[in-house]
């Protein structure tokens, strides 16, 4: 929603799941010349191609997978499964304006391709404000402050009860919390499984672990609702710290549920913060995108699955009370 509101107004681009995308390798250590910057970009995920083999798409992979150039069996560049696409309705032919630009460019820091590559976009588009959102992206808030400090922060959060529920029936958000589950099976500290412990886990996992994937062994894969919970207070709590150290002027907290009760007024303070005017038109499209009835999904589940899941949102929104 908050992607599709951003490339809707004519001085904004918005790079939607770009670090999603290219998930760890995004922020390597070592200054990198413009072809090991391409190849950063455009090489496949393997994990991310089984899922999309096996029809595990969510909806923010809108790559033409049936008609597109990189459909099938051949791996998908790790920016035309969701970024590119969000852009331009021909993915492949950006693509390959890309792939002429990059690789000529100089050895220096990751940081520096970064900004010359939102550039590059803003030019392309005719766009003057440059959004990178990237769902749980709280995770990696650290890194983004030490690589952009200049950069201004949007912190978009909603119930924790209601996003933890969301996350286990999203295939993307299930896979993060899957080695989380497994490590705890095994008695190894989270997100710290072994391949030797591996074999330890139960046959449904082990499964998911070579990259054998379908819907029902993703979906069919028992993992309670509070470890959800869990995963969503560790990241809040993990990014209120990171955001906690920026001024007013660098950090907007902009809670999910406010957004939707009051579209309007919330995506002008939006607008506002990142140096935008918010015409008529455009607020009339944007609050369009309002779905009001997600909101208090949590609040339908079992009473003791409700509260064994609101007791591990618990943290989460403490550290979110602070704010």
């Amino acid at each position: 929603m908050l992607s599709r509101a951003l490339n809707a107004h004519p001085s904004v681009l918005c790079l939607s799941e770009f670090f999603a995308s290219l998930r760890n390798r995004a922020f390597p250590v070592e200054p990198l010349d413009g072809a090991q910057f391409w190849q950063l970009l455009s090489a496949p995920d393997k994990a991310v191609d089984a899922m999309v083999r096996n029809g595990l798409r969510t909806p923010e992979q809108v790559y033409p997978y049936e008609t597109g150039r990189f459909g099938g069996s051949r791996g998908v560049p790790a920016i035309r499964h969701m970024t590119l696409p969000a852009l331009s309705d021909d993915p492949d032919a950006l693509y390959d304006e890309l792939e002429a630009e990059i690789p000529s460019w100089p050895h220096r820091p990751i940081g520096e391709h970064y900004r010359d590559l939102y550039s590059w976009f803003a030019q392309r588009f005719g766009r003057r404000v440059v959004v990178e959102r990237s769902g749980a992206s709280l995770l990696f808030v650290h890194r983004l402050r030490k690589m952009f400090p200049e950069a201004r922060f949007v912190h978009m959060f909603r119930d924790g009860a209601d996003c933890a529920l969301s996350m286990s029936r999203h295939f993307g958000f299930r896979l993060m919390v899957l080695p989380r589950v497994a490590a705890r099976i095994v008695g190894a500290p989270a997100n710290g499984l072994l391949k030797n412990s591996a074999a330890a886990l139960p046959a449904e996992f082990q499964r998911l672990f070579r990259l054998d994937f379908s819907e029902e062994a993703l979906m069919g894969v028992d993992i309670p609702l509070w470890e959800f919970g869990e995963f969503w207070s560790t990241m809040i709590q993990q990014g209120v710290q990171e955001l906690a150290g920026l001024g007013g002027e660098a950090r907007l907290d902009l809670r999910y549920e406010d957004l939707l009760a009051d579209p309007r007024a919330k995506f002008t303070a939006l607008a506002s913060y990142i140096g935008v005017d918010a015409d008529a038109q455009w607020l009339d499209q944007v609050s369009g995108l309002i779905e009001p009835s997600r909101v208090g999904a949590a609040g339908q589940l079992d009473r003791s699955v409700r509260d064994e899941l609101r007791t591990a949102c618990a943290p989460g929104e403490l550290a979110l009370s602070s704010l």
